[in-house]
């Protein structure tokens, strides 16, 4: 019997071994990608980008003045400058000869601020697809002026001309980034979605629990009846996924947080649903007894003998429901169901990394906050 039991065991052991492997091939395990240089980069750069969110950035602003200038001028002699522009402007001749310098002059810049001149070329054919030559650096002063000596090169003579560019870029202080300002906004948007996919659900569930708990409806052939069905119904919607739900609902609603609204309360229903009909399942028969004895109807039994045992119950779980709607609804999000998981999507789509992160972190931080919160109030009423 020893020896007969051993094989069994050598033989399950085979078999789960089998099992594990045949897993492994099914699924395509390859630790060998995890090392792969290029792929390893990539993924560290990614990574980096998540711990290192767009939170603060300084303030950036540009200024660009353009003018033509023709070499070499067709009279022979360069006239006076001219003045070109509104708001930053910008003085120079309008033409010149090659091997010249012409003095460019600014103002209305900003103070201070870094300011490149460059060639600018229209396609020809010798550029055939244009192209940019540098003329100069300088910074303008305490007023926003500029002074800078510029020499016509040879280059500037040929068919269309050219355009003599002046930009000012400068970085100011340091500000919240928009990045930041989406997510916030977007996740308390998360929030209130996930609250009011709750409460939807919460006011539906309740009374779906009652015809789903045995000892209340299983009675009659009738309320078996509707007993196996709401508890079929319960099964069936919790066997799909939030996210297929939400894809639905997006295209039939559009895109935005009133798709995910739906979306989770469907599938809050039947959560809550199961979980208060279980709570009602295990509640201690003696009060409910002791009134029906009294000749109460119904209602009165639940209202006196049910609902006193199963309201902190039913507290807990809407509470804890709540906080896992606000990490379901991040990933509803994904597939259009709005909050900060759509936005997310969209930057990581569009490999703004730094972005994402900052999406991330908030979720992270609200998640967490949430967390503790729900605790504390299931602490509270326990």
């Amino acid at each position: 019997m020893r020896r007969h039991r051993r094989w069994l065991q050598i033989i399950g052991a085979l078999l789960a071994l089998g099992i594990y492997a045949g897993s492994w091939h099914v699924v395509g395990i390859d630790p060998r990608k995890l090392v792969e240089p290029q792929a390893a980069r990539r993924a560290q750069e990614i990574f980096t980008a998540f711990l290192t969110p767009e939170i603060l950035i300084p303030e950036r602003g540009i200024q660009r003045v353009e003018a033509p200038v023709r070499v070499p001028c067709e009279s022979g002699n360069p006239p006076e400058a001219v003045e070109v522009g509104e708001g930053p402007r910008m003085f120079l001749p309008p033409c010149a000869s090659t091997g010249t310098r012409i003095r460019i002059r600014g103002e209305g810049f900003r103070p201070g601020s870094e300011l490149v001149l460059r060639w600018v070329f229209p396609p020809s054919p010798q550029l055939p697809l244009g192209g940019e030559l540098l003329a100069g650096r300088t910074r303008t002063d305490a007023a926003g002026h500029f002074e800078l000596d510029v020499e016509i090169r040879p280059l500037l003579v040929q068919e269309g001309g050219a355009r003599l560019q002046a930009e000012a870029r400068w970085e100011g202080r340091w500000q919240i980034s928009p990045a930041l300002t989406r997510t916030l906004e977007l996740t308390l948007q998360t929030i209130f979605l996930a609250l009011m996919a709750t409460t939807l659900a919460t006011g539906v569930a309740v009374p779906l629990s009652f015809l789903a708990a045995r000892n209340l409806t299983a009675r009659g052939p009738a309320g078996t009846a509707i007993y196996y069905l709401i508890r079929t119904i319960f099964n069936v919607v919790r066997s799909i996924e939030p996210l297929v739900v939400a894809a639905i609902f997006a295209t039939w609603v559009g895109f935005g947080p009133f798709a995910g609204v739906l979306a989770l309360t469907v599938a809050t229903v039947v959560n809550l649903g199961k979980l208060f009909s279980e709570v009602i399942e295990t509640i201690d028969p003696g009060p409910v007894e002791a009134i029906t004895a009294t000749g109460a109807n119904t209602l009165q039994v639940i209202r006196y003998a049910v609902i006193p045992q199963i309201t902190l119950p039913f507290l807990a779980f809407i509470i804890y429901h709540w906080d896992i709607n606000v990490r379901i609804s991040t990933v509803v999000g994904f597939v259009g169901g709005g909050g900060i998981g759509y936005q997310l999507k969209l930057w990581i789509d569009q490999t703004d990394y730094h972005k994402a992160g900052t999406a991330v972190w908030a979720i992270i931080a609200v998640v967490s906050a949430m967390d503790y919160v729900s605790a504390r109030l299931r602490e509270a009423i326990r």
